[in-house]
Protein backbone atom coordinates (compact mmCIF):
# COMPACT_ATOMS: atom_id res chain seq x y z
CA UNK A 1 0.00 0.00 0.00
CA UNK A 2 1.17 3.53 -0.74
CA UNK A 3 -1.20 5.92 1.03
CA UNK A 4 0.48 9.12 2.23
CA UNK A 5 -1.03 11.70 4.59
CA UNK A 6 0.40 15.12 5.43
CA UNK A 7 -1.16 16.79 8.49
CA UNK A 8 -0.38 20.47 9.20
CA UNK A 9 3.18 20.08 7.93
CA UNK A 10 5.47 23.07 8.37
CA UNK A 11 9.09 23.60 7.40
CA UNK A 12 11.19 26.49 8.68
CA UNK A 13 14.86 26.80 7.73
CA UNK A 14 17.51 28.56 9.84
CA UNK A 15 17.06 32.31 9.85
CA UNK A 16 13.30 31.81 10.30
CA UNK A 17 12.82 31.18 6.57
CA UNK A 18 9.36 29.67 6.08
CA UNK A 19 9.42 27.14 3.23
CA UNK A 20 6.16 25.24 3.78
CA UNK A 21 3.16 26.42 5.78
CA UNK A 22 0.30 24.21 7.05
CA UNK A 23 0.57 21.61 4.28
CA UNK A 24 -2.36 19.17 4.35
CA UNK A 25 -2.84 16.46 1.75
CA UNK A 26 -4.12 12.89 1.50
CA UNK A 27 -2.64 10.82 -1.31
CA UNK A 28 -4.45 7.55 -1.97
CA UNK A 29 -2.68 4.33 -2.93
CA UNK A 30 -1.72 4.19 -6.65
CA UNK A 31 -2.51 7.85 -7.33
CA UNK A 32 -0.30 10.00 -9.55
CA UNK A 33 0.00 13.33 -7.73
CA UNK A 34 1.78 16.31 -9.26
CA UNK A 35 3.04 19.20 -7.13
CA UNK A 36 3.37 22.32 -9.25
CA UNK A 37 4.27 25.93 -8.63
CA UNK A 38 6.93 28.56 -9.33
CA UNK A 39 10.51 28.18 -8.12
CA UNK A 40 10.76 28.54 -4.34
CA UNK A 41 7.12 27.64 -3.65
CA UNK A 42 8.09 24.68 -1.41
CA UNK A 43 7.17 21.76 -3.66
CA UNK A 44 10.60 20.10 -3.60
CA UNK A 45 10.84 20.67 0.15
CA UNK A 46 7.59 18.71 0.58
CA UNK A 47 9.06 15.85 -1.43
CA UNK A 48 12.31 15.86 0.54
CA UNK A 49 10.42 15.80 3.87
CA UNK A 50 8.47 12.80 2.62
CA UNK A 51 11.71 11.08 1.62
CA UNK A 52 13.25 11.81 5.02
CA UNK A 53 15.95 14.05 3.55
CA UNK A 54 14.59 17.12 5.39
CA UNK A 55 13.42 17.30 8.98
CA UNK A 56 9.82 18.35 9.61
CA UNK A 57 9.52 21.47 11.77
CA UNK A 58 5.91 20.79 12.80
CA UNK A 59 3.02 18.54 11.83
CA UNK A 60 2.66 14.81 11.20
CA UNK A 61 3.51 12.63 8.22
CA UNK A 62 1.98 9.19 7.75
CA UNK A 63 2.74 6.41 5.28
CA UNK A 64 0.17 3.60 5.30
CA UNK A 65 -1.10 4.76 8.69
CA UNK A 66 2.33 4.82 10.33
CA UNK A 67 3.79 8.10 11.54
CA UNK A 68 7.22 8.47 9.93
CA UNK A 69 8.47 11.87 11.13
CA UNK A 70 11.52 10.26 12.74
CA UNK A 71 11.84 7.18 10.50
CA UNK A 72 15.13 7.10 8.57
CA UNK A 73 14.86 7.27 4.74
CA UNK A 74 15.87 3.65 4.07
CA UNK A 75 12.98 2.40 6.20
CA UNK A 76 10.23 4.41 4.50
CA UNK A 77 9.74 2.10 1.47
CA UNK A 78 10.21 5.06 -0.85
CA UNK A 79 12.38 5.53 -3.94
CA UNK A 80 13.35 8.96 -5.23
CA UNK A 81 14.41 10.11 -8.69
CA UNK A 82 16.35 13.37 -8.61
CA UNK A 83 16.62 16.19 -11.14
CA UNK A 84 20.35 15.59 -11.61
CA UNK A 85 19.92 11.76 -11.69
CA UNK A 86 22.48 11.30 -8.83
CA UNK A 87 24.24 8.34 -10.44
CA UNK A 88 27.58 7.13 -9.10
CA UNK A 89 30.09 8.03 -11.87
CA UNK A 90 32.58 5.26 -10.97
CA UNK A 91 29.95 2.51 -11.18
CA UNK A 92 28.40 0.82 -14.21
CA UNK A 93 24.68 1.08 -14.90
CA UNK A 94 24.27 -2.43 -13.45
CA UNK A 95 26.11 -1.46 -10.27
CA UNK A 96 24.13 1.78 -9.90
CA UNK A 97 20.89 -0.17 -10.09
CA UNK A 98 22.15 -2.88 -7.74
CA UNK A 99 23.53 -0.77 -4.91
CA UNK A 100 20.24 -0.24 -3.08
CA UNK A 101 19.43 -3.94 -3.22
CA UNK A 102 22.90 -4.88 -1.94
CA UNK A 103 22.46 -2.58 1.05
CA UNK A 104 19.26 -4.45 1.84
CA UNK A 105 21.15 -7.77 1.73
CA UNK A 106 19.16 -9.12 -1.23
CA UNK A 107 20.72 -12.34 -2.64
CA UNK A 108 22.87 -11.86 -5.75
CA UNK A 109 20.71 -14.05 -7.99
CA UNK A 110 17.59 -12.15 -7.03
CA UNK A 111 19.37 -8.82 -7.63
CA UNK A 112 20.44 -9.97 -11.09
CA UNK A 113 16.94 -11.13 -11.93
CA UNK A 114 15.38 -7.85 -10.81
CA UNK A 115 17.89 -5.70 -12.70
CA UNK A 116 17.53 -7.59 -15.97
CA UNK A 117 13.74 -7.55 -15.73
CA UNK A 118 13.67 -3.79 -15.12
CA UNK A 119 16.34 -3.09 -17.74
CA UNK A 120 14.15 -4.81 -20.31
CA UNK A 121 11.08 -2.94 -19.06
CA UNK A 122 12.68 0.46 -19.59
CA UNK A 123 14.79 -0.57 -22.60
CA UNK A 124 18.32 -0.18 -21.22
CA UNK A 125 19.53 -3.80 -21.49
CA UNK A 126 22.42 -2.81 -23.76
CA UNK A 127 23.61 -0.12 -21.31
CA UNK A 128 24.21 -2.26 -18.21
CA UNK A 129 28.00 -2.38 -18.63
CA UNK A 130 28.44 1.34 -19.36
CA UNK A 131 29.30 4.09 -16.90
CA UNK A 132 27.18 7.29 -16.61
CA UNK A 133 29.67 9.46 -18.53
CA UNK A 134 29.11 7.26 -21.59
CA UNK A 135 25.33 7.85 -21.49
CA UNK A 136 23.15 10.59 -22.93
CA UNK A 137 20.88 12.62 -20.66
CA UNK A 138 17.86 10.53 -21.62
CA UNK A 139 19.75 7.29 -20.95
CA UNK A 140 20.90 8.56 -17.55
CA UNK A 141 17.30 9.42 -16.73
CA UNK A 142 16.20 5.89 -17.59
CA UNK A 143 18.93 4.47 -15.37
CA UNK A 144 17.79 6.68 -12.48
CA UNK A 145 14.24 5.42 -13.01
CA UNK A 146 15.47 1.84 -13.20
CA UNK A 147 17.38 2.18 -9.94
CA UNK A 148 14.15 3.32 -8.27
CA UNK A 149 12.00 0.62 -9.88
CA UNK A 150 14.19 -2.35 -8.85
CA UNK A 151 13.56 -1.50 -5.22
CA UNK A 152 9.83 -2.12 -5.82
CA UNK A 153 8.75 0.62 -3.40
CA UNK A 154 5.17 1.53 -2.59
CA UNK A 155 5.85 5.22 -3.27
CA UNK A 156 7.91 6.81 -6.06
CA UNK A 157 9.10 10.41 -5.61
CA UNK A 158 10.24 12.35 -8.67
CA UNK A 159 11.79 15.81 -8.35
CA UNK A 160 11.68 17.54 -11.77
CA UNK A 161 13.22 14.46 -13.43
CA UNK A 162 12.75 15.72 -17.00
CA UNK A 163 13.95 19.31 -16.64
CA UNK A 164 17.44 18.57 -18.04
CA UNK A 165 16.15 16.90 -21.20
CA UNK A 166 15.43 18.47 -24.58
CA UNK A 167 11.81 19.08 -25.61
CA UNK A 168 11.43 15.98 -27.79
CA UNK A 169 12.92 13.67 -25.15
CA UNK A 170 10.74 15.21 -22.44
CA UNK A 171 7.63 14.25 -24.40
CA UNK A 172 8.92 10.70 -24.87
CA UNK A 173 9.89 10.25 -21.21
CA UNK A 174 6.58 11.73 -20.09
CA UNK A 175 4.80 8.96 -21.96
CA UNK A 176 7.14 6.33 -20.52
CA UNK A 177 6.55 7.49 -16.95
CA UNK A 178 2.76 7.40 -17.45
CA UNK A 179 3.06 3.80 -18.72
CA UNK A 180 5.28 2.88 -15.77
CA UNK A 181 2.73 4.21 -13.32
CA UNK A 182 0.08 1.92 -14.79
CA UNK A 183 2.37 -1.11 -14.96
CA UNK A 184 3.87 -0.77 -11.47
CA UNK A 185 0.60 -0.02 -9.63
CA UNK A 186 2.41 2.23 -7.17
CA UNK A 187 1.88 5.73 -5.81
CA UNK A 188 3.71 8.42 -7.81
CA UNK A 189 4.41 11.89 -6.38
CA UNK A 190 5.92 14.15 -8.99
CA UNK A 191 7.31 17.69 -8.67
CA UNK A 192 7.49 20.06 -11.63
CA UNK A 193 7.14 23.69 -12.64
CA UNK A 194 6.00 22.63 -16.12
CA UNK A 195 2.22 22.79 -16.42
CA UNK A 196 2.21 20.56 -19.50
CA UNK A 197 3.73 17.76 -17.42
CA UNK A 198 1.23 18.41 -14.65
CA UNK A 199 -1.83 18.44 -16.91
CA UNK A 200 -0.86 15.34 -18.92
CA UNK A 201 0.57 13.13 -16.17
CA UNK A 202 -1.26 13.73 -12.92
CA UNK A 203 -4.52 12.20 -11.74
CA UNK A 204 -4.53 15.07 -9.25
CA UNK A 205 -2.64 18.37 -9.17
CA UNK A 206 -1.50 20.31 -6.11
CA UNK A 207 -0.84 23.98 -6.95
CA UNK A 208 1.49 25.74 -4.49
CA UNK A 209 2.59 29.33 -3.94
CA UNK A 210 4.93 30.67 -1.22
CA UNK A 211 4.80 27.39 0.71
CA UNK A 212 0.99 27.30 0.80
CA UNK A 213 -1.37 24.98 -1.09
CA UNK A 214 -3.66 27.01 -3.35
CA UNK A 215 -5.80 24.23 -4.83
CA UNK A 216 -5.94 20.42 -5.04
CA UNK A 217 -8.02 18.91 -7.83
CA UNK A 218 -7.99 16.96 -11.09
CA UNK A 219 -6.24 18.63 -14.03
CA UNK A 220 -9.48 19.66 -15.74
CA UNK A 221 -11.05 20.89 -12.50
CA UNK A 222 -7.98 23.07 -11.92
CA UNK A 223 -8.28 24.41 -15.47
CA UNK A 224 -12.05 24.93 -15.52
CA UNK A 225 -12.58 26.08 -11.94
CA UNK A 226 -9.47 27.81 -10.54
CA UNK A 227 -10.10 29.01 -6.99
CA UNK A 228 -8.14 32.24 -7.35
CA UNK A 229 -6.24 34.49 -9.76
CA UNK A 230 -2.90 32.78 -9.07
CA UNK A 231 -4.15 29.34 -10.11
CA UNK A 232 -6.07 30.80 -13.07
CA UNK A 233 -2.97 32.60 -14.31
CA UNK A 234 -0.50 29.80 -13.60
CA UNK A 235 -2.42 27.07 -15.45
CA UNK A 236 -3.02 27.74 -19.13
CA UNK A 237 -0.87 28.67 -22.14
CA UNK A 238 -0.91 31.55 -22.84
CA UNK A 239 -2.06 32.60 -19.40
CA UNK A 240 -5.52 33.97 -18.70
CA UNK A 241 -6.17 37.64 -19.51
CA UNK A 242 -7.11 39.81 -16.51
CA UNK A 243 -8.96 43.13 -16.69
CA UNK A 244 -10.07 45.42 -13.85
CA UNK A 245 -13.82 45.95 -14.15
CA UNK A 246 -16.68 47.56 -12.27
CA UNK A 247 -20.10 46.01 -11.79
CA UNK A 248 -22.81 48.60 -12.45
CA UNK A 249 -26.45 48.04 -11.48
CA UNK A 250 -29.07 49.79 -13.61
CA UNK A 251 -32.67 48.93 -12.72
CA UNK A 252 -33.10 45.27 -13.67
CA UNK A 253 -29.83 45.05 -15.57
CA UNK A 254 -26.26 44.43 -14.48
CA UNK A 255 -23.34 45.77 -16.54
CA UNK A 256 -19.63 45.11 -16.47
CA UNK A 257 -17.29 47.91 -17.52
CA UNK A 258 -13.54 48.29 -17.81
CA UNK A 259 -11.85 51.47 -16.63
CA UNK A 260 -11.79 53.10 -20.04
CA UNK A 261 -15.26 51.75 -20.91
CA UNK A 262 -13.97 50.04 -24.03
CA UNK A 263 -15.36 46.84 -22.57
CA UNK A 264 -18.96 47.36 -21.51
CA UNK A 265 -21.65 44.70 -21.61
CA UNK A 266 -24.72 43.43 -19.83
CA UNK A 267 -24.62 40.29 -17.70
CA UNK A 268 -27.35 38.40 -15.88
CA UNK A 269 -27.69 39.39 -12.22
CA UNK A 270 -28.41 35.74 -11.37
CA UNK A 271 -24.82 34.83 -12.25
CA UNK A 272 -23.40 36.97 -9.47
CA UNK A 273 -22.80 35.35 -6.11
CA UNK A 274 -25.19 36.93 -3.61
CA UNK A 275 -22.28 37.39 -1.18
CA UNK A 276 -20.11 39.51 -3.47
CA UNK A 277 -18.79 42.38 -1.40
CA UNK A 278 -17.56 44.98 -3.87
CA UNK A 279 -18.44 46.30 -7.31
CA UNK A 280 -14.70 46.41 -8.13
CA UNK A 281 -13.65 43.06 -9.60
CA UNK A 282 -11.17 41.43 -11.95
CA UNK A 283 -12.44 39.82 -15.12
CA UNK A 284 -10.65 36.70 -16.37
CA UNK A 285 -10.73 35.62 -20.03
CA UNK A 286 -8.77 32.68 -21.41
CA UNK A 287 -7.11 33.36 -24.81
CA UNK A 288 -8.92 30.41 -26.41
CA UNK A 289 -12.28 31.96 -25.52
CA UNK A 290 -11.61 35.00 -27.70
CA UNK A 291 -12.50 34.39 -31.35
CA UNK A 292 -11.93 36.14 -34.65
CA UNK A 293 -15.25 35.04 -36.14
CA UNK A 294 -18.74 35.88 -34.77
CA UNK A 295 -20.12 33.32 -32.30
CA UNK A 296 -23.35 33.10 -30.33
CA UNK A 297 -23.42 35.01 -27.00
CA UNK A 298 -20.33 37.06 -27.70
CA UNK A 299 -19.01 40.57 -27.08
CA UNK A 300 -17.66 42.26 -30.20
CA UNK A 301 -14.62 44.51 -29.82
CA UNK A 302 -12.09 46.13 -32.13
CA UNK A 303 -8.44 46.42 -31.20
CA UNK A 304 -4.97 47.02 -32.61
CA UNK A 305 -2.39 44.26 -33.05
CA UNK A 306 0.57 44.96 -30.76
CA UNK A 307 2.68 41.76 -30.90
CA UNK A 308 2.48 38.62 -33.05
CA UNK A 309 4.07 35.37 -31.78
CA UNK A 310 4.21 32.53 -34.30
CA UNK A 311 4.24 29.22 -32.41
CA UNK A 312 4.03 26.81 -35.34
CA UNK A 313 0.57 25.23 -35.31
CA UNK A 314 -0.93 28.36 -33.74
CA UNK A 315 -0.24 32.04 -33.28
CA UNK A 316 -0.52 34.24 -30.18
CA UNK A 317 -1.70 37.78 -30.97
CA UNK A 318 -1.39 40.57 -28.40
CA UNK A 319 -4.13 43.15 -28.88
CA UNK A 320 -4.44 46.68 -27.51
CA UNK A 321 -8.01 47.84 -26.81
CA UNK A 322 -7.93 51.29 -25.25
CA UNK A 323 -5.80 50.89 -22.13
CA UNK A 324 -6.40 47.14 -21.99
CA UNK A 325 -4.21 44.39 -23.44
CA UNK A 326 -5.50 40.95 -24.43
CA UNK A 327 -3.77 37.84 -25.78
CA UNK A 328 -5.69 35.61 -28.16
CA UNK A 329 -4.76 32.23 -29.62
CA UNK A 330 -5.56 31.77 -33.30
CA UNK A 331 -4.76 29.29 -36.12
CA UNK A 332 -1.36 29.81 -37.72
CA UNK A 333 -3.02 30.55 -41.08
CA UNK A 334 -4.29 33.89 -39.79
CA UNK A 335 -1.85 36.52 -41.01
CA UNK A 336 -1.82 39.70 -38.97
CA UNK A 337 0.80 42.41 -38.70
CA UNK A 338 1.64 44.85 -35.94
CA UNK A 339 -0.70 47.90 -35.98
CA UNK A 340 -3.39 46.04 -37.98
CA UNK A 341 -6.94 46.57 -36.79
CA UNK A 342 -8.61 43.35 -35.69
CA UNK A 343 -12.18 42.50 -34.72
CA UNK A 344 -12.58 39.98 -31.88
CA UNK A 345 -15.52 38.19 -30.26
CA UNK A 346 -15.32 37.32 -26.55
CA UNK A 347 -17.37 34.30 -25.50
CA UNK A 348 -19.43 35.74 -22.65
CA UNK A 349 -20.35 32.24 -21.45
CA UNK A 350 -16.70 31.51 -20.57
CA UNK A 351 -15.78 34.41 -18.28
CA UNK A 352 -14.49 34.49 -14.71
CA UNK A 353 -14.96 37.14 -12.03
CA UNK A 354 -12.45 37.44 -9.19
CA UNK A 355 -12.59 39.53 -6.03
CA UNK A 356 -10.21 42.45 -6.42
CA UNK A 357 -9.17 42.38 -2.74
CA UNK A 358 -8.52 38.72 -1.96
CA UNK A 359 -8.22 37.50 -5.59
CA UNK A 360 -10.61 34.60 -4.97
CA UNK A 361 -13.04 33.41 -7.63
CA UNK A 362 -16.45 35.01 -7.18
CA UNK A 363 -18.25 33.24 -10.01
CA UNK A 364 -18.10 31.98 -13.55
CA UNK A 365 -20.41 33.31 -16.22
CA UNK A 366 -21.91 30.31 -18.04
Amino acid sequence: MGKVVFKNIKKIYPGNVLAVEDFNLEIEDKEFIVLIGPSGCGKSTVLRMLAGLEDITAGELFIDGKKVNKVVPKNRDIAMVFQNYALYPHMTVYENMAIGLKLRKIPKMEIDSKIRFVAKLIKIEELLDRKPKALSGGQQQRVALGRAIVRNPNVFLMDEPLSNLDAKLRVQMRTEIIKLHKELSATFIYVTHDQTEAMTMGTKIVVMKDGVVQQVASPMEIYDNPVNIFVAGFIGIPQMNFIDVKIVMDNENTYMRSGNKELNFKISKSFLNIDWQSDEMILGIRPEHIHIEPIQNSIELVGTVDIVEHMGAETYIHIQIGDEKLIIRVPYELNKNVEDKIKIFIDETKLYLFDKTNHKLVCRLY
